[in-house]
């Protein structure tokens, strides 16, 4: 009788720690773009989606930003990727990725703040205080 009151605690504890867990993981995220094209009259044009969402087209004055807010799947597969363009130019990139941006990874975000510049995309590292982790547009 005793072992299965041990089993019932251990479980218990499991179940507890696992929806803890499961809370922080599916928190809300706030993702901040910002347009830092360095051209004061570029308009910065960017459309934004997941799998299941599309957010719509939004336009950016120079300096401008818009945010968009929304819950990760549990199972860390959330993907947000947006189309960017200015002048001539049009790039793709992922704005939202768990694999990058997700709480199980080494420099997860929660408020996501993003500079779109011409040459890439940075996002802000809150343990430089500085938007210093930049990544190329995808291919």
């Amino acid at each position: 009788m005793k072992k299965w009151h041990v089993f019932v605690v251990v479980i218990s504890l499991f179940v507890h720690l696992e929806a803890s867990r499961v809370e922080n993981i599916s928190e809300e995220k706030r993702v901040e773009i910002t347009s830092t094209l360095g051209n004061g009259d570029s308009t910065l044009t960017l459309h934004c989606k997941s799998k299941n969402d599309d957010l719509g087209v939004q336009t950016l004055a120079p300096g401008s930003t818009w945010s968009f807010k929304f819950k990760p799947a549990i199972f860390g597969t959330t993907l947000f990727f947006c189309n960017f363009k200015w002048d001539r130019e049009s790039h793709w990139f992922d704005i939202y990725d768990d694999n990058r941006d997700g709480p199980r990874q080494d420099n997860p975000c929660y408020l996501c703040s993003w500079n779109i510049y011409r040459s890439l995309a940075c996002r802000f590292d809150e343990s430089t205080d500085r938007f210093d982790l930049c990544y190329d547009w995808n291919k």
